[in-house]
């Protein structure tokens, strides 16, 4: 019988040549670790650009860089917004460590006015292609051309500012800086396939993982380096706005504003009507209070608000002035003519799209005349109630009609009346079970007549 032996050298050698069969075995059937798909956070911006769009996409940005995502995208749909939280976006994008991917999308989307600095300041910028991106020039409240409302000087300074901006922000990211410039003086616009001819974006993309798809190993640059994106197939997390952000877009609507003032003022104006209420008073200023915070949102002017204020004191004074209504009348029309002028449209430093800073007609007329015809009916109920005689003490027995329960003569008697027994006193006497009316109250007791075809209710 003869046995095989082995050296120490050909153990070693014969074990490496079993793993190495096993590790291919493995990799034949399928069975190697695959690298974990990248993540990257979803911001979707669909709706004007204001103070609240800033700090939702700052609060992204932020969270993408704290938690390892891979890329931050943005969905953006928007006709513009306000120009300064627009700088802050910017600025924050330029300066982040995370790669951003922004997509002007679904069909029908536009990167307007404020849009397009954010999608120039993207480093990959997709649209898809049934969008538009372009018009930012800058112009007031109400769609007034600068120059008409704050002077020739200042209408060329903010032009020439906001050019700077969008050539600097083009340059930065390799962009057409001239179409960029275009964009502001010119109020350009293009299509998506325009764009990407003109270098404005780098892919026309039918869908966010398309460009997601496309950014694939491209290159992000950044202050510490070339960074390459890692997007394809990636796993999308959604961030959502929180309430604060929630709620500092919904106060920069001026509709809002304006209807929380008059809310406001008509919580306080029934809190004076019928003092002690509590609840009206203090909805008023809890209205107002947001009115306020919303007021350094966007520009309200100062002399609609006092006439707005004016308005709804009129109505109060035509609830405790017998004016005949034109106390109510002067402040329904205040009412209307502050709400039509309560944007500040002369100031230069608040640049909006036309579109975004105008009142709706449905509430510039129809929330004052209801204000002014529910302050009107509320004053009329109060003056109708103070010519009414008083139902409560001495004074509201005076006139009541009850019932004798015992013969009632000018020493003594006893009625009933108002729910009570009192004691009682007649001139003329009166005889047990006859309806009897107060005459006058002295102290805790009655003075009564009979009340002929009247009839009383014994307890």
């Amino acid at each position: 019988m003869h046995v095989l032996a082995t050296s120490p050298r050909g153990a070693r050698a014969l074990l490496l040549a079993t793993l190495a069969a096993a590790a291919a075995a493995l990799s034949g059937s399928g069975g190697a670790i695959e690298p974990a798909r990248p993540r990257v956070l979803l911001l979707e911006v669909k709706a004007p650009i204001t103070t609240g769009t800033a700090e939702y996409v700052e609060a992204g940005l932020a969270r993408a860089k704290a938690e390892g995502f891979q890329a931050v995208a943005i969905a953006l749909d928007t006709p513009g917004g306000h120009l300064e939280a627009t700088r802050e976006i910017v600025q924050r994008m330029l300066a982040s460590d995370v790669p951003i991917v922004v997509w002007v999308g679904p069909a029908g989307a536009r990167a307007g006015s404020a849009g397009v600095f954010i999608t120039l300041a993207s480093d990959v910028a997709a649209m898809h292609p049934a969008s538009n991106i372009g018009a930012a020039h800058p112009v007031l409240g109400g769609g007034e051309d600068v120059e008409k409302q704050a002077g020739k000087e200042m209408a060329r300074k903010i032009e020439n500012d906001t050019a700077a901006f969008a050539r600097s922000i083009a340059a930065a990211r390799g962009r057409n800086a001239d179409w960029a410039e275009k964009a502001v003086r010119e109020s350009v616009s293009a299509t998506a396939e325009e764009a990407r001819t003109l270098r404005v974006i780098d892919v026309v993309a039918p869908d966010l993982q398309s460009a997601l798809a496309f950014a694939e190993g491209r290159t992000a640059s950044r202050t510490t380096g070339a960074q390459i994106i890692r997007a394809r197939d990636a796993t999308l997390t959604p961030a959502d706005m929180t309430v604060r952000q929630r709620t500092l877009a919904f106060l920069s609507d001026p509709n809002v504003i304006a209807i929380l003032m008059m809310l406001g003022t008509l919580g306080l104006a029934l809190e004076f009507y019928h003092p002690g209420g509590i609840v009206p008073g203090a909805l008023g200023a809890f209205f107002l209070l947001l009115a306020f915070l919303s007021m350094k949102v966007i520009p309200v002017n100062v002399g609609a608000l006092v006439l707005i204020l004016a308005g709804v004191a009129l109505l109060v004074v035509e609830g405790f002035v017998t004016t005949h209504g034109i106390a109510g009348l002067a402040g329904a029309a205040l009412l209307a003519i502050g709400a039509l002028f309560f944007i500040d449209k002369s100031s230069a430093e608040y640049r909006f799209d036309p579109a975004l800073l105008s009142l709706s007609p449905w509430v510039v007329w129809p929330t004052p005349i209801a204000l002014a015809g529910l302050l009107g009916f509320v004053g009329w109920k109060v003056a109708r109630a103070r010519r009414e005689k008083l139902r409560l003490g001495a004074p509201g027995m005076i006139g009541e009609v009850g019932q004798a329960t015992s013969d009632v003569g000018p020493d003594a008697g006893e009625v009933f009346v108002h729910g009570e027994l009192w004691a009682a006193r007649a001139s003329q006497p009166v005889a047990r079970g006859e309806a009897v009316r107060v005459r006058e109250v002295r102290g805790l007791v009655l003075h009564v007549e009979a009340a002929p075809n009247r009839r009383g209710v014994l307890p």
